[in-house]
């Protein structure tokens, strides 16, 4: 036992580091670098958030874009349309406006111009089938036009509002 007492009075104190100056100074190292390494995490957080809002901006801005070349295709619709060219601007347009807005369905803001869009594309699709003609079957003159003009101008609404909800959010950022 008097080894062990022995030994034990040769030892530091557990507390004598304290008294050094370079354990202080290395400590302040530590420390500094600790909290320089909290401050640049944080400005990375900030500066990603930021990124990822102006890549949402810029593709906002293209959607809008696009969904105007959409509302002037299916406003300029002739007249004198038959089924075949009807039926390829619907699908189209469906195909197009599906693919632009798929990433937003979810999302509160827009559900409800979606949902009303997709019902709107829906419509206008069974109104076109009410027109197709038979085989051999002439059309009436402007009767595949009657069909779907009306639903082409809802379409064209509802993108129009969609548009703005897209330009308000924008604005918002």
């Amino acid at each position: 036992m008097d080894s062990i007492s022995h030994l034990s009075g040769n030892l530091p104190s557990v507390w004598s580091f304290l008294s050094h100056i370079d354990f202080w100074i290395f400590f302040g190292l530590a420390a500094l670098s600790i909290y320089y390494s909290y401050r640049s995490f944080k400005e990375a957080s900030a500066a990603k958030e930021a990124a990822q809002n102006a890549a949402t901006t810029v593709k906002v801005q293209t959607i809008t874009i696009e969904l105007s070349e959409i509302i002037q295709k299916i406003g300029r619709v002739d007249p004198k349309i038959d089924f075949i060219k009807a039926r390829d601007l619907l699908s189209d347009t469906t195909w197009r406006i599906k693919r632009l807005v798929v990433s937003f369905r979810k999302d509160e803001e827009y559900k409800d111009a979606i949902n009303k869009l997709n019902v709107s594309l829906e419509n206008a699709s069974k109104a076109l089938q009410k027109v197709k003609p038979l085989k051999d079957e002439p059309t009436v003159n402007s009767s595949v036009y009657n069909a779907i003009e009306s639903h082409f101008s809802a379409i064209s609404s509802l993108l129009a509002e969609l548009m703005g909800l897209f330009e308000k959010r924008t604005i918002n950022t």
